[in-house]
């Protein structure tokens, strides 16, 4: 059910399968990917879309198998893995760790469905993907009919849907509009070319919309059963730690890294090209170095430390998160809200750090395609989605701790 993005009906973006790959194996994966990805950032930046090829590697490389059980080609790895993936990626461009991030994390979602639609997506094809919206749009609608329901919205943000061949979209169903997940089959929604936002322009998050289209029964779920419903389909795969894990923090860390890691390649951009930078130091155009001047010494490395402990403390609660799950040990709400509350501050320190370094650029910084400006922009459009709200994060941490 492969579906090409170009207009070459034979286009062939079918990645080789990957091999048993350890932990070790797929952030080495990720690091080597880093020169290609900033290569191609500013191109991925102006196009709004990953390439066809960096979709490519992205599959041979083994990403979008990380939160994925063994009978479906997966690796089983952890939370913690997958965001230090994510952050590797993201030292190279923001929006393809993005990408990389979500088509791996959505695949949780379709494990909270009875064993028949995991065989239904995956059975034949284990390269199969799922992006979408799993945010509640309560102007769908959705009549029941026999064998199923007949569907009719659309919802924005969907990340990673020009590639995935499958989309799950949250809608009310009776008169209490209780929301409920729909699996829909990419072929049967449409398109609406509305992403163009100033920073993580290259997730390519258009809006997808479907039309009186027929979802069955065993491919709609209560939202409120997922937690429920993926700790019964533990045993279709014991062995996979991250189901229990508890839902959705798989979704967590991955944004947060992303922007840990965009903020870690522009420093080390910066940190790469300012012993050839000169800035004009006065009106009648005498020059200095950028490397000699002590305030930017100070503030480099001010933003670089904080950056610096942004990403250990992504990496610690990660790792905290992992060993909960490898234990089958539930998490408190006072683990998620300090994971919440952490994701958040994180994010913020890796705004405020670039923004220090984005000061000390210059003029050339105010081009679009520089990578520090770019950067700049990713984090600040990060920074602003839901599960990194800060103030809600705040309020629910002091809640759980108080």
């Amino acid at each position: 059910m492969n579906r090409p993005i170009t207009e070459d009906a034979s286009a062939d973006i079918r990645p080789a399968p990957p091999t048993t790959l350890t932990a070790d194996d797929i952030v080495q994966a990720a690091e080597d990917l880093v020169p290609l990805l900033r290569e191609r950032a500013a191109e991925v930046d102006r196009e709004r879309r990953i390439s066809e090829d960096t979709y490519r590697r992205l599959g041979d490389a083994g990403f979008f198998h990380i939160l994925k059980p063994k009978k479906y080609g997966g690796l089983e790895l952890s939370e913690h893995e997958h965001a230090r993936v994510a952050m590797t990626l993201a030292r190279g461009c923001a929006s393809t760790a993005w990408i990389a991030s979500i088509l791996s994390s959505d695949n949780m979602a379709v494990l909270a469905f009875p064993e028949e639609v995991q065989e239904e997506i995956w059975g034949e094809d284990t390269y199969v993907t799922l992006a979408g919206n799993t945010n509640l749009n309560p102007k769908a609608t959705v009549k029941r009919v026999a064998g199923g329901y007949r569907l009719t919205g659309s919802w924005g943000f969907c990340s990673g849907s020009d590639f995935s061949e499958w989309l799950i979209f949250n809608a009310p169903v009776g008169e209490d509009g209780e929301g409920h997940m729909f699996l829909v089959p990419h072929e049967d929604a449409e398109t609406i070319d509305d992403w163009f936002p100033t920073g993580m322009r290259g997730t390519g998050s258009r809006t997808m919309a479907v039309k009186d289209v027929f979802v069955p029964e065993h491919r709609v779920q209560a939202t409120k059963d997922t937690v429920r419903k993926l700790k019964e389909r533990r045993a279709l795969h014991p062995t996979f730690d991250t189901m229990y894990a508890t839902w959705p923090s798989n979704g967590r860390f991955p944004f947060a890294s992303c922007a840990v890691g965009a903020a870690l390649g522009a420093a080390e951009h910066f940190a790469e090209t300012v012993s050839t930078s000169t800035r004009v130091a006065n009106a009648l155009g005498g020059a200095v170095r950028l490397s000699e001047q002590e305030y930017v010494a100070s503030e480099f490395s001010q933003a670089q430390g904080d950056i610096e402990m942004a990403r250990l403390l992504v990496e610690r609660r990660s790792f905290e998160a992992s060993e909960r799950a490898r234990r089958r040990v539930e998490s408190s709400e006072a683990d998620v809200a300090r994971e919440l509350r952490d994701n958040a501050l994180v994010t913020r320190t890796a705004l405020r750090a670039v923004q220090q370094i984005f000061s000390l650029v210059g003029a050339r910084a105010g081009s679009a395609e520089h990578p520090v400006s770019r950067a700049k922009r990713d984090i600040e459009m990060i920074s602003h989605h839901v599960t990194l709200n800060w103030r809600q994060a705040a309020v629910r941490y002091l809640a759980a701790v108080s």
